[in-house]
């Protein structure tokens, strides 16, 4: 099986849902496409019932942290899916950036990216695996606990 065949079946055999596509929040575009890439504006990890907040510290539970990320890359999904009508369109994630709501002496910003990078693998495969970007920051919009940008690389 390849990634033409099978994005969307992959997405569905996993149970995973995507969110509706999510809206700008003040003046931006949620994405561009610009020949063979697809931008996304920052998803913050934002769900039908609300945010999921930060910062996150070394003694928090990882686990809110990494569905905090996975839930971004749900959410870049379901941006990509509406851009480009399906993720059988999508060869792959080009570039992941990541910004965690961190207190000063978290250090597990990787960790964390590892949800939302698993989520991309696992419709993708690791084949196409993407290059990463995940810093800290004091805050983000809405207190949220992350916040992704992402490229897809189009077909």
């Amino acid at each position: 099986m390849n990634t033409v065949q099978c994005a969307t079946a992959r997405l569905q055999a996993q149970g995973l849902i995507l969110p509706d596509e999510p809206e700008a929040m003040g003046r931006y575009a949620v994405w561009r496409r610009d020949g063979d890439r697809l931008y996304t504006a920052g998803l913050l990890s934002r769900t039908a019932d609300g945010v999921i907040p930060g910062p996150f510290g070394p003694d928090d539970d990882p686990l809110q942290a990494e569905e905090a990320a996975r839930v971004c890359a749900l959410r870049a999904l379901a941006v990509a899916q509406a851009a480009v009508g399906s993720l059988d369109r999508v060869a792959g994630v080009a570039a992941l950036r990541g910004v965690i709501a961190a207190k000063p002496d978290f250090t597990r910003h990787s960790q964390v990216l590892d949800a939302a990078s698993e989520i991309f693998d696992s419709i993708f495969g690791p084949q196409v695996r993407c290059i990463r970007t995940a810093v800290g920051v004091s805050s983000l919009p809405a207190g949220g606990g992350v916040e992704i940008e992402v490229t897809f690389a189009l077909k």
